[in-house]
């Protein structure tokens, strides 16, 4: 794949994330795709609204049995825009992380979480997928390896995950122009 921007899928480890208790909040009527905070629910809200793509993956995962929890954060390299991971590794559950690199321009921001709830679609469509071990499994068949470190990847990526990026960009721009 051919991009200047990474967008990396760590399967190494598991993402912590700070939320009441990301394991027990399963309320009813309760959204599959939560932030953690006012500014990551108004990124998934300014997505939903503003692309199709990115309101028919959230319509996808609200369909699913995966729980996406979704907060910006500094990365330490403007290389990677966003990644997301296991929260735990339990199997009964299946709960991950996506977090979007932040502060960036709001459009790329956007275009990220697009991204990177495509991936949680493929994660969502892999039943057997549920720890970092698992996730390894599913992205070393779909993906194509991104970086290595100790001569094996650490991160993956997909065609569908790229692509998927490149289309809420131009629906972002499309309704910016229409407004």
């Amino acid at each position: 794949m051919t991009s200047a921007r990474v967008c990396t899928f760590f399967i190494l480890f598991t993402i912590s994330i700070p939320t009441h208790s990301a394991l027990g909040q399963d309320a009813a009527g309760a959204s599959r795709v939560r932030g953690v905070d006012a500014a990551a629910a108004a990124l998934i809200r300014d997505l939903t609204t503003r692309s199709v793509t990115g309101r028919d993956l959230v319509d996808q995962l609200e369909r699913s049995d995966l729980v996406v929890y979704v907060r910006r954060r500094l990365f330490t390299t403007t290389m990677l825009t966003g990644r997301i991971g296991f929260v735990a590794g339990d199997c009964s559950r299946r709960v991950v992380a996506i977090e979007i690199a932040s502060p960036r321009n709001y459009v790329e921001e956007l275009s990220s979480l697009g991204h990177e709830l495509q991936h949680a679609v493929e994660i969502a469509g892999a039943p057997t997928a549920c720890d970092a071990a698992s996730l390894a499994d599913l992205y070393v068949r779909i993906g194509d390896p991104v970086e290595r470190s100790a001569g094996r990847a650490d991160s993956f990526e997909t065609q569908a995950a790229a692509d998927t990026s490149i289309r809420v960009r131009r629906e972002l721009f499309q309704s910016a122009a229409e407004n």
